[in-house]
Parts: C-alpha cells; structure tokens; sequence
C-alpha cells in the first residue's frame, strides 16, 4: 500500500489506475483492478445510454470498492452517457476532449471529476472548471497524447496546478510509478500494460 494525494481522494489503496479503453475496459477488467486495490475505468464512449447502465450495474456486481466512468466529450452520446453515470451515481467521472458541463452535478452526490489533458495549459483551465485530479498524457500514450513527453509534460502541470496527477504514457511497472512520483505525480493511468492480464478480453495471440 502506497499512500499518495491520488489514493487519498479516491479511497484506493495503489497509486494506479486502469485508463479507460473502449471494447478492453469492460466490467471483469474493471472490477479486478478496483478488487487489487486500484482504480478501474470503464469506457463508456463506444455504449448507447442502457449499454453504459448496464456495464455499470455489472461492476458494482463485482466489486464494492471505487470505480469510475471514461467518456469522450466530443463524441456522439456523451450527454446521455454521463447523464447515467450521475444518475447512477459513480464514484469518478473521467473525461477527455471537451469541457465538463456537469462538474456540479457529479459534485452534489459527492463524486469526483477528473480531466485528461495532453497540453500543459488546459491544466489550469479544467482546474478552473472543477476538476478533482487530472490524467496527465504524455506523447507515450497510445491514444490522445500531444507532442511533449510525459517526462516535460509532468513536472511543468505539477508547478501549475494543486490537484492530484496522474501520469499516463508509457508506464507499465514499479520504475515507471517511482518515476512519475518522483516527477510530481501522485500515481499513473495504464492502458497497454493491463491489456495482456487475465482478466482482458483481448484475445491471446495479441496479447
């Protein structure tokens, strides 16, 4: 167990979070992650607004511990897909490529919204906006990464900002996590890393 700004305002007990992958990050990867003592996300951008309760309603099946939502603003369905996720009220909400038009609402039930940002000053804005932490996504990241690396892009939003950061881009181990700490992180979202687990329904010759 590893105490950090990230575990503290989630209520987890490791400074690691599954980043949300649509069609990989379903309710069995979710679940696991948050049984092992992490944060699962379950993407939701690919999902009709029943398809997104339903995932939800199967991850509280399998696990009582905190989880959380991954949607793209931009997308088609965004609106009626976080407007479930509040309904349900889910832990944390994660989002990418848009503003959050629903910070107060999640706030009200006591939920958490967290941004992810690619370029330093979109920091400070969705900061401005509410947002609890923020998933910081360097240029390693297999998807949404902008042009400076993880290892420019953490220490210049940690001088920026006061929430908690989570690194995400190129880290699958304990080094990287020692990294992004000692970077002025406070934990690290992994995609590819958890794609070969158990758990993933990726199928094993990719893996």
């Amino acid at each position: 167990m590893l105490k950090t700004k990230m575990t503290e305002l989630f209520g987890i007990q490791h400074p690691i979070m599954l980043a949300g992958m649509n069609w990989i990050t379903e309710p069995k990867l979710v679940s696991a992650v948050c049984n092992a003592g992490g944060l699962g996300i379950l993407a939701i951008a690919r999902c009709n607004p029943k398809e997104t309760r339903e995932n939800i309603k199967q991850v509280r099946d399998l696990t009582d511990k905190p989880f959380g939502i991954n949607q793209i603003l931009i997308g088609p369905g965004a609106k009626e897909n976080i407007a479930v996720a509040i309904e349900e009220k889910v832990p944390i909400i994660n989002y990418s490529l848009g503003k959050p038009w629903f910070v107060n609402d999640v706030h009200a039930y006591g939920g958490k919204v967290v941004g992810t940002i690619a370029v330093a000053k979109h920091a400070a804005k969705a900061v401005q906006l509410g947002c609890d932490a923020l998933v910081i996504t360097g240029h390693e990241a297999a998807a949404h990464g902008a042009a400076a690396t993880s290892m420019v892009l953490i220490p210049l939003v940690a001088s920026m900002v006061k929430v908690p950061l989570i690194a995400a881009g190129g880290f699958f181990n304990g080094h990287g996590l020692a990294a992004a700490l000692a970077l002025g992180a406070d934990g690290v979202s992994m995609g590819s890393r958890f794609m070969i687990v158990k758990e993933s329904m990726v199928h094993d010759n990719f893996k």
